[in-house]
């Protein structure tokens, strides 16, 4: 949507730079590491992060399954062992997002309220067959994401995991927890049959080059639509889309490309409530000029007056259902509806002025009564024609509106909940269970992050 204000973006993705939020900040920070290999040989790490210059010991715990010993090292300072990433060679993360809860969605504002789970997974492999040996954001790559369309401070608390394969190798899983109000732009064209898509856009300081997003294809995005605020106003879809783009920073002269990437979700306008109170109001403030027409036409001063009253009444009402919408420079499907009934009843203002002075024309400067007579007649005539035509007009207005509605604005949301049938089908296939829902997704992730034998390696980070 376009807003008169020249702070707000012209698209979502195109955010200003002043606006991102490092979601990595290693200063402040205590990490608690849980490194999990296939082999069941996991460790528990403590490092206290706040200063990373000073010598900090490693205390490392064997797990109940393996027979150790706790052995206590001592590490020396991180930067000895800062780990150079050959930047030729760029790294694919892969993207997953979960909405856990959606809020209100301010349509006034252009924003919304979200809590969202974010996963970016990439293999390092400089711990290649180091299984016990601790991951630190500070010292091994990471991907450096930003977030674009945040408002106000954001609460995010930032989770590592790491696992290994067969081969030793680690894919490190960076999860972000954020709380808080996002930007989004409201397209509002179709309203009230609008869908609108609830995105978080992500980037990163680092170069293309170096990063590569992709959407993670073994892990399903998903909302939870179980604790939606909105949910009288809004139908919530399940499934949620991931659009890979890139941007580049005119300011700088390296112009270099940072990739992009879009999670959203979508969420429909329950429209019953506007096509009763806006949409059914204004055909009845329009189906009342019928009663205009059977007014004889030497009382024609009787049918301006009704004509002109609904016109006003029209304007007045139109002006109202615009209160509930934001200042945009185009219009919506219920104002070209509005719109529409207003020229039909200027027209029928038009067409009772024109008839009115032609009968009063014939009627008093004929002077033969019977030719005056004969002209009147004809005046009826094509009076009662005129009606037929409006009528005619009228109801194919009406059958084109419905229509057109049927072809583009609802047939947005059959794809939609097309593509929800087919997400639902993807989530009974990898759980091999036909009552499979989000529901069971969110139940893995949390007891992922609950069971340490899973995968959990954390690295905690609350922003203050």
């Amino acid at each position: 949507m376009r807003r008169r204000s020249s702070e707000r973006p012209d698209s979502a993705n195109s955010i200003r730079r002043s606006t991102r939020q490092r979601l990595h900040n290693p200063s402040n920070r205590r990490v608690y590491t849980v490194e999990n290999a296939l082999d069941a040989k996991e460790s528990v790490s403590t490092i206290d992060s706040s200063n990373p210059l000073t010598t900090q010991e490693t205390h490392i715990i064997p797990s109940p399954e393996t027979d150790g010993h706790n052995q206590q090292i001592s590490a020396t300072s991180p930067l000895r062992h800062l780990v150079i990433k050959n930047t030729h060679d760029a790294v694919q993360v892969r993207i997953r997002c979960i909405f856990l809860r959606v809020g209100e969605i301010d349509t006034l504002n252009e924003r919304y309220y979200a809590e969202i789970l974010l996963q970016a997974s990439w293999e390092d492999l400089s711990l290649k067959n180091l299984s016990n040996q601790l991951f630190d954001p500070i010292i091994h790559w990471t991907p450096q994401l930003e977030l674009m369309n945040g408002i106000g401070d954001l609460k995010d608390e930032i989770v590592y995991t790491a696992r290994f394969n067969e081969q030793g190798i680690a894919t490190i899983t960076e999860h972000h927890k954020l709380k808080g109000t996002l930007w989004e732009r409201m397209e509002l064209e179709y309203f009230p049959l609008d869908t609108q898509n609830l995105s978080i856009i992500i980037t990163t300081s680092r170069t293309s080059k170096e990063v590569i997003f992709v959407k993670n294809v073994s892990k399903p995005s998903g909302v939870n639509r179980r604790v939606f605020t909105d949910e009288q106003e809004w139908d919530l879809f399940e499934h949620v889309a991931i659009e890979i783009s890139e941007q580049i920073d005119e300011y700088i002269d390296d112009g270099h490309n940072h990739p992009v990437v879009v999670c959203s979700c979508h969420a429909a306008r329950k429209y019953g409530y506007f096509m009763w109170n806006a949409y059914f109001l204004i055909f009845l403030i329009t189906s009342a000029s019928f009663t205009t027409f059977p007014i004889p036409l030497a009382n024609i001063q009787g049918r301006i007056q009704i004509a002109c009253t609904l016109l006003l009444t029209s304007i007045t009402f139109r002006w109202l259902c615009n209160k509930a919408l934001p200042t945009i420079s185009y219009l919506t499907a219920v104002d070209i509806y509005a719109i529409g009934s207003i020229a039909s009843l200027c027209l029928l203002n038009i067409y009772h002025g024109v008839i009115g002075y032609v009968n009063y024309y014939l009627s008093t400067n004929l002077p033969d009564s019977t030719g005056a007579a004969t002209n009147v007649s004809y005046i009826i005539i094509i009076d009662r024609w005129a009606l037929v035509v409006y009528t005619i007009l009228f109801f194919i207005y009406q059958i084109c509106t419905f229509i057109w509605m049927y072809l583009v604005p609802l047939r947005k949301r059959r794809i939609l909940y097309k593509k929800d049938e087919e997400y639902r089908l993807t989530l009974t296939s990898s759980y091999q269970n036909p009552k499979a829902t989000f529901v069971d997704v969110l139940r893995r992730v949390h007891s992922s992050l609950r069971n340490e034998h899973h995968e959990l390696s954390m690295v905690t980070h609350a922003k203050p």
